[in-house]
């Protein structure tokens, strides 16, 4: 058993990507990342497509894990995804390829397509099994709809991951047990668990303001249930059985490089950070005069990268790895002091418990980094 993120990772010459699909057949209510309900599909794969030339070096690394999310990739015609995997072909190795479904565009016709084209894990939205929840989030499915995705999704793929958010409109604790009852007969390889976050600007946002108390006690239940079950909690929101942990989330946590393509998406590579611009138009005009199409871009100072990597890796159960991150003075000292305040911290990881105050801790920790670092 890997008794760390570079040895659950191994080698780290090769590179990940993702890429975005912003469109939807609807926003969800609750939805604050970049997707549209309008725009050409075609025009936009192309861009997408002529982005990918613009970074040939870095993928002649090789591709070792390629995320097709969104938005909706299931939602627009799967032939578009070949467009991708036939550009990038050449440079693929790849141990994980996945890709984001809805179950409402999601069918074993594309679940056949997926799979002859080499994804090999299926990330599946189905956020809860009572209608009455998912029509007030804005969800365009049923919970029919959803066992039937997940049926489909099993049937041709070993790697099945389930999306689950608590704390939605109308939830009560009958919804909690729909969850509950789906886990325990399916027994799903992969479970992804959120808590609701209100975000400003959110169709959400304007009607609800704040989760009810009730929302944390059924929050903690499904982690309890769970445990129960043996799930392994290798992360703050992930869950799974015999193993089969995100690697394409695992270079994140660990802070490796990766790339991102297509509006709004983010890289990393070595200290530097970006992010492209958020539209159609700028994408699109910028990609035309054959510039990278960023919208912000940073070059880390070894302390900022250092802590970045920090708190991406105590997001996992197996926390700080040294070899990944720099030997900075001071930093036992730092370590010391935080594990001295907080039984939950050991000094490398957090237990379950600081899992479940991991904003509380992390807010700590940037204050202690601050003593101890200038920026």
């Amino acid at each position: 058993m890997a008794k760390s993120l570079s040895e659950l990772i191994g080698e780290f010459n090769a590179i990940s990507l993702y890429i975005h699909i912003p469109f939807c057949k609807k926003k969800c209510y609750y939805c604050d990342f970049v997707s549209f309900t309008e725009g050409s599909v075609e025009n936009y794969i192309m861009a997408l497509l002529n982005e990918i030339d613009l970074y040939v070096q870095e993928i002649k690394r090789g591709v070792r894990t390629l995320y097709i999310g969104g938005g909706t990739p299931s939602f627009i015609n799967e032939y578009y995804i070949k467009k991708i995997i036939d550009k990038l072909s050449p440079y693929l190795e790849l141990e994980e390829f996945t890709i984001e479904v809805n179950p409402d565009s999601f069918d074993a016709h594309k679940a056949e397509f997926y799979r002859n084209l080499g994804v090999n894990r299926i990330s599946l939205g189905i956020q809860s099994f009572d209608d009455n929840v998912l029509k007030k989030a804005g969800r365009t499915h049923s919970s029919k709809q959803a066992l039937r995705a997940y049926k489909i999704a099993e049937k041709y793929f070993d790697n099945v991951n389930v999306d689950f958010i608590i704390g939605l409109p109308g939830e009560n604790w009958r919804s909690i047990e729909n969850i509950v009852d789906f886990i325990r007969f399916y027994v799903p390889p992969h479970i992804s668990v959120y808590l609701l976050e209100i975000h400003e600007g959110t169709f959400l946002e304007k009607f609800y303001k704040k989760l009810p108390d009730e929302a944390y006690e059924r929050y903690d239940a499904i982690l309890k249930f769970l445990k129960l079950l043996r799930y392994e909690r290798y992360e703050i929101s992930n869950f799974t059985l015999n193993k089969k942990y995100s690697k394409h989330n695992l270079v994140y946590w660990a802070n490796l490089d990766y790339l991102g393509f297509g509006i709004s998406a983010g890289g990393h590579i070595g200290n530097m950070r970006y992010n492209n611009v958020s539209t159609f138009e700028k994408y699109y005009t910028k990609l035309k005069a054959g510039k990278f199409p960023i919208e912000y871009k940073v070059f880390n100072k070894l302390e900022r990268e250092t802590l970045e990597s920090i708190f991406m890796m105590l997001r996992t159960k197996w926390g700080i790895d040294r070899k990944l991150i720099a030997k900075l003075p001071k930093l036992d000292t730092f370590f010391q002091k935080l594990s001295s305040k907080y039984r939950f911290f050991d000094g490398t990881k957090l237990n379950d418990t600081g899992m479940d105050f991991s904003n509380l801790f992390f807010g700590e920790l940037l204050k202690t980094w601050e003593e101890f670092y200038e920026d």
